[in-house]
């Protein structure tokens, strides 16, 4: 196995990963090719990491837990986070403002936030974004700018996908007024 692990019993359970494993590195057997031997040393490994994280002795939920985000920490990646929508926000930047690993984050970010840390920052550009919109005549070109998507068509594609409907349908709705 890998490192001292023990493994849990674990009697009359079906494992279909754990079985296809098996029969697929079983069905390489008497293949001499290099492909054939890369793909039986790949499918032991990953054989050996299913059974460590399906039946290690603390089992895969305790192992995902970590470390909680304190409310303080919350607060201040959302503070992080809105003030730098215009800009690339990054994983390991926002690891860093909270002292954590990059997977302990990620875990930790999604049971704090219920989303992963890339959606929450599409959130939190979409809602600017929708202000910006509400706000008066700027351009899409600008708004896609100030909120930070790279391209205008990447904002309207993300917008629609968010929203519902392009950012333009978006202004059209509210009225003649906000007409860029």
């Amino acid at each position: 196995m890998i490192g001292r692990d023990t493994l849990r019993p674990a009697a009359g359970g079906r494992d279909p990963l754990l079985h296809h494993l098996i029969e697929r590195i079983v069905g390489l057997d008497g293949r001499s090719d290099i492909a054939a031997q890369l793909l039986q040393e790949t499918l032991a490994d990953a054989l050996r990491l299913h059974v460590r994280d399906r039946y290690g002795e603390a089992g895969p939920q305790a192992r995902r837990q970590g470390r909680e985000l304190s409310r303080s920490e919350q607060q201040r990646l959302v503070e992080f986070i809105r003030d730098g929508l215009s800009s690339e926000v990054d994983l390991p930047t926002l690891a860093g403002i909270v002292g954590m690993k990059l997977d302990e984050f990620r875990h930790a970010f999604a049971r704090a936030f219920h989303m992963t840390p890339y959606q929450f920052v599409l959130d939190q550009r979409i809602a600017d974004a929708k202000l910006l919109l509400e706000s008066g005549p700027m351009s899409m070109t600008e708004i896609s700018g100030l909120v930070g998507f790279s391209t205008p068509s990447h904002f309207a594609t993300t917008f629609k996908q968010r929203v519902g409907v392009t950012p333009t349908a978006y202004r059209r709705a509210l009225g003649p007024t906000r007409e860029a």
